[in-house]
């Protein structure tokens, strides 16, 4: 997570659909930020005349969003070739909140074991920890849609495990096999977003 400055004032979020996507795609990503409607503060709203605003598009290869607000135009990227999915969706929209992911968490080492010998080479960033993670209120949890499947990034998918859970009874699940965020990811985004969210005007 980020600082206030970062974050989207008053937890409202300009985006704009790029002309890649088309009807089905839209109805995906709407999915997804009805997950946040209904269980945050956050709000999704069309772009009018804002400054900073997400644009959304399908034709530029992988899934990947900035972290928070950057301020303009920022793009977040939903390929129709493998990241048209409500929890994918859902995911990225998370990191432009200013999310990192569950499994590069400070206190990670206590839930995962990263194999990074098993990563695809240039991928390995995605498990480092990073150094903006902040205590919001919710302990790790493996089920939370910013988490890594097992096979995620691996260079030998279904084999060779990127992170493998602490726990034996935990099966770690991707993002795009989900349809919506855990209690902790919504509990998570509320906290941070408590005294934006205060400001907006009723």
């Amino acid at each position: 997570m980020l600082g206030e400055e970062n974050l989207w004032p008053g937890g409202i979020v300009p985006y704009h659909l790029g002309p890649s996507i088309t009807s089905g795609q839209q109805q995906v990503i709407l999915d997804a930020m009805a997950d946040y409607h209904s269980r945050t503060c956050i709000q999704f709203v069309e772009r009018t005349w804002e400054d900073d605003y997400i644009e959304i598009v399908s034709d530029v290869p992988g899934c990947w969003s900035y972290f928070g607000r950057i301020g303009g135009m920022q793009r977040l990227t939903l390929d129709a070739n493998g990241c048209i999915y409500v929890g994918t969706a859902i995911h990225e929209l998370m990191h432009a909140l200013g999310f990192y992911h569950e499994h590069t968490r400070d206190d990670r080492d206590n839930y995962v074991t990263i194999h990074y010998e098993n990563i695809l080479p240039g991928e390995e960033y995605n498990f480092d920890k990073d150094t903006y993670w902040q205590y919001v209120g919710e302990n790790y949890n493996y089920a939370s849609i910013m988490h890594y499947g097992t096979y995620t990034f691996s260079s030998d998918w279904g084999n060779l495990p990127t992170i493998v859970p602490h726990d034996p009874d935990v099966i770690l699940v991707d993002a795009y096999e989900k349809l919506r965020m855990e209690d902790s990811d919504a509990n998570q985004i509320n906290n941070l977003y408590v005294n934006q969210c205060a400001l907006r005007k009723t």
